[in-house]
């Protein structure tokens, strides 16, 4: 028994390695005791709405939807009042590109014009030469009031191409006897270059009733 106590007092005394508390730094402390929350975005002084937007300067007017390319089959070229247009054009008989012009238009006459760039599909179809292929066709219209009953009205169509050039030229004259009664005469010819078989001149003269 005595070696055991001599041997306890006299070997060193045991010591264990302490290992301190980790220490949080003082950001991730305050996250864990307050995490951020998710807030839905909001507009503090009406950014996005329109009363919020800036004054337009005198002159000047916003963009809208108008403004913007592919409104619609007909392209605006140039100011509304002139009224010019573009379109594309496709039937069996050609398909193309127009370009016109209402260059007049009032309550007793009206001038409008248009030129066409287009493929023939079909011949002798719509006014048109005696062969397929690339054409250039162009149409004028003009119609005229004579007083309070009479009307004047002519219409040319022109195409040409690689199989020669087709004209017609229609001028068409109402006289209004009655309110119900019109007198109508006109005078057409046509003209192909090529195929001097389709040239005719016809003219009319009509009465017309509506019931």
């Amino acid at each position: 028994m005595l070696p055991l106590l001599w041997l306890a007092f006299t070997a060193p005394p045991i010591t264990l390695d302490h290992v301190p508390a980790p220490i949080l730094e003082p950001v991730v402390a305050q996250r864990l005791l307050a995490p951020p929350q998710c807030l839905a975005a909001a507009c503090l002084h009406g950014e996005w709405q329109l009363s919020g937007l800036p004054e337009i300067p005198a002159g000047q007017r916003r963009l809208d939807a108008g403004d913007l390319p592919g409104t619609g089959s007909v392209l605006h070229i140039a100011d509304r009042k002139r009224r010019d247009w573009m379109k594309p054009q496709g039937s069996n008989d050609r398909v193309g590109m127009q370009v016109g012009m209402n260059a007049l238009s009032t309550d007793d006459a009206s001038v409008a014009f248009s030129v066409d760039t287009a493929y023939r599909l079909q011949a002798y179809a719509d006014d048109g030469t005696a062969g397929t292929g690339p054409v250039l066709r162009g149409q004028l219209e003009w119609r005229q009031a004579l007083g309070e009953r009479a009307r004047l009205s002519q219409t040319t169509r022109v195409e040409t191409g690689q199989h020669g050039t087709y004209l017609r030229n229609s001028l068409l004259f109402n006289l209004q006897l009655q309110p119900a009664l019109t007198l109508s005469s006109g005078v057409e010819f046509r003209r192909d270059s090529d195929v001097t078989g389709r040239n005719q001149t016809d003219a009319t003269l009509n009465l017309r009733y509506a019931f």
